[in-house]
C-alpha cells in the first residue's frame, strides 16, 4: 500500500521546483533538512533522480547537485553524468555542471577526456546525431530530452541550432523534431522557424501535423502554416499517410491501461494512457486537462514493467476515483482538449500522443431523453461521488474573492440572500458555459461507466436553467463550508452545518 506522502510525478516535479526556489543562494544545504522530508518520503527515489536529471539542463544549481548525491548512489551519479557528458542534446552548462559534480565525488576523469565533449550549441551535430534522430521517432523520451536541451538555449542559439538541423537533414526525422517545437511555441521566433523549415521537410508527418494544426490555427497563424503546407505539396507531398507510418511504429504493441477522473472544481482531469508489448513492458503517459486551458501538463516513461506502470497510477490517483474507458473514447476527449488548447500545447503532450495513432476517435455523445427531475432526484444530484470536489476555493477567482469580503461581513443568517445576490456576478456568462459543459461532460463520463441514472439526471440538469440554477447555489454553500473549514472557524463551521448539512 502506498503511503499517503507518495508524489505523483507532476507534483514531484513541483516541489523540486520549490525546493530550487528556496534554497537559492545556500551553501550549507545539510542544515536545511525539513525542506527535503517530502522527497525524503518517496519510496521509489528513481524518480525523483529522474526529474532532478531533468533539471540539469533547465537550471542547474547547487541544490539540485545537493539532491542528486543524497538520492543517486555513487555509481549510478557517475554513470548518469558521464551520459550527460557525451549526449549531444545537453547543453553546453549542463556538460559543466556534470564535470564539476564528477570531481565533488572523487571519480576518475581528467580534463582532456572531458573538454572533447564541451562543444558550441552551433557545432553539436556530430556523427550519431542521425542516429539520434532516428532513435527519437520510437522513443518519444530522447524526441522531450532534445527539446529540453532546446528550451535551455537563448533566442538566438535555438535559431542556430534549428538551421543547423535544417541544413542537414529533412523528411520525417527532421519533422518529427521540429514539429512540437512549432506546436508548442508557434508565436515565438523558434517556433516560426520550425514550420518555415518543415514546409521544406518533404515529411508526410509534417504534412499531416501542419494540417492538423491549421483546422484550429487562428487567423494570424494560418496564412504562414498555408504557405508551409503548399511547399510539402510542391515538393510532392500531397496525402497524409502519417496514420500507417505511426500505426507501424506501434505494431509491437497494443493499448494497456486507458483511464480518467471525473473533473473536480477547477475542471481538472487526470488522464492515463498506456501500451504493453510482448515482453510485458509498457509505455506509458499520465496527462492533465482541464474545461479551460485543455492539455495543461504531460509526463511519461518510454519502456516501464506492469509493476511500475500500476504503482505510478496509483501514486498518480490517490484514491480519486478513476473510470477505465475506451482508447477510442480518450482520444476524442484528448482531441477536445487540445481543440482549447489551440497552440499552447506543452511539448510533452506533442511527443507522447502518438501512442494513439493507431486509434480512431469515437463520437462523445449522449442518447437520452430530457425529464423533470423531482426533488429527491434532485438531491441524489447533490450526493454524487465527484461533487465532493466541486466547490470554489478562496482564490478560485476575482469574482469569488469578492464575495468571500461580503461573506466575512455578514451574519449567517443572511448567507442564502447574500448567495441569491452574488450568483450571477461568480458564475458569470463564460463561467456558467464552462460548468454547464462540465455537468454534460461528466454526465458523458457516467454514461460510459455504465451507470445510466445518473447520466439521465445529469443529462437532465444539464437542461433545466432553473434547477441548474439551484446546483450551482449548492456549490456556493459548499464552497463557504470549505473556506470556513480551512480557516479552523469553528463557530462558522457550525452556523453552516445547522443550515446547510442534514
Amino acid at each position: 500500500m502506498i503511503n499517503k506522502f507518495e508524489l505523483n510525478p507532476f507534483e514531484i516535479k513541483a516541489e523540486i521546483t520549490k525546493i530550487i526556489s528556496e534554497l537559492e543562494g545556500v551553501s550549507d544545504f545539510e542544515n536545511y533538512e525539513v525542506h527535503y522530508k517530502l522527497l525524503d518520503s518517496q519510496t521509489d527515489k528513481s524518480l525523483v533522480v529522474k526529474l532532478l536529471f531533468k533539471e540539469i539542463n533547465n537550471s542547474p544549481s547547487e541544490a539540485v547537485k545537493f539532491l542528486l548525491m543524497r538520492y543517486c548512489t555513487k555509481d549510478e551519479l557517475t554513470e548518469k553524468l558521464w551520459a550527460v557528458i557525451k549526449n549531444n542534446f545537453s547543453s553546453n552548462k549542463a556538460k559543466i555542471f556534470a564535470l564539476d559534480m564528477l570531481r565533488d565525488i572523487d571519480t576518475n576523469w581528467s580534463y582532456d577526456e572531458c573538454g572533447k565533449y564541451l562543444e558550441n550549441p552551433d557545432e553539436f551535430l556530430d556523427a550519431d546525431t542521425k542516429k539520434i534522430l532516428h532513435n527519437a521517432i520510437a522513443n518519444p523520451e530522447v524526441q522531450i530530452d532534445f527539446l529540453d536541451f532546446l528550451s535551455s538555449l537563448s533566442d538566438e542559439d535555438k535559431i542556430v541550432l534549428l538551421e543547423s538541423l535544417g541544413n542537414d537533414y529533412t523528411q520525417d526525422e527532421l519533422a518529427n523534431m521540429l514539429i512540437p517545437v512549432f506546436l508548442s511555441m508557434p508565436e515565438t521566433e523558434a517556433g516560426q522557424k520550425a514550420l518555415e523549415i518543415l514546409g521544406g521537410s518533404k515529411s508526410q508527418l509534417a504534412y499531416h501535423a501542419l494540417n492538423t494544426a491549421l483546422n484550429i490555427a487562428g487567423e494570424n497563424m494560418a496564412p504562414a502554416i498555408k504557405k508551409s503546407l503548399s511547399m510539402l505539396k510542391l515538393s510532392g507531398i500531397r496525402e497524409d499517410n502519417s496514420a500507417e507510418f505511426y500505426k507501424n511504429l506501434l505494431k509491437d504493441s497494443k493499448p494497456y491501461k486507458f483511464c480518467i477522473t471525473y473533473p473536480d472544481g477547477h475542471g481538472n482531469q487526470a488522464v492515463i494512457i498506456s501500451r504493453i508489448n510482448e515482453y510485458g513492458k509498457v509505455r506509458f503517459t499520465a496527462i492533465v486537462i482541464d474545461d479551460y486551458n485543455g492539455i495543461r501538463d504531460c509526463f511519461g516513461f518510454n519502456d516501464i514493467t506492469k509493476f511500475e506502470c500500476n504503482a505510478i497510477i496509483e501514486r498518480f490517483y490517490r484514491g480519486q476515483r478513476a473510470l477505465d474507458v475506451e482508447p477510442s473514447i480518450l482520444k476524442s476527449i484528448l482531441a477536445k482538449a487540445e481543440k482549447l488548447s489551440k497552440h499552447k500545447i506543452p511539448y510533452e503532450y506533442v511527443c507522447w500522443k502518438n501512442l494513439l495513432a493507431d486509434i480512431e476517435e469515437a463520437p462523445l455523445k449522449l442518447n437520452y431523453k430530457v425529464t423533470k427531475l423531482d426533488k429527491k432526484e434532485f438531491e441524489a444530484v447533490l450526493e454524487y461521488d465527484f461533487t465532493d470536489y466541486w466547490f470554489l476555493n478562496e482564490s478560485y477567482s476575482d469574482e469569488f474573492e469578492d464575495f468571500i469580503k461580503l461573506l466575512n461581513d455578514t451574519a449567517p443568517e443572511n448567507y442564502e440572500k447574500l448567495i441569491d445576490e452574488n450568483l450571477e456576478k461568480i458564475f458569470y456568462d463564460e463561467e456558467y458555459r464552462i460548468w454547464s459543459d462540465r455537468i454534460l461532460n461528466t454526465a458523458l463520463l457516467k454514461d460510459i461507466s455504465g451507470d445510466k441514472k445518473s447520466a439521465q439526471n445529469l443529462y437532465s440538469l444539464y437542461n433545466d436553467k432553473e434547477l441548474k440554477r439551484e446546483f450551482f447555489k449548492n456549490i456556493i454553500r459548499k464552497s463557504i463550508y470549505e473556506y470556513y473549514f480551512s480557516k479552523k472557524d469553528t463557530g462558522k463551521i457550525q452556523a453552516v452545518e445547522k443550515m446547510w448539512v442534514k
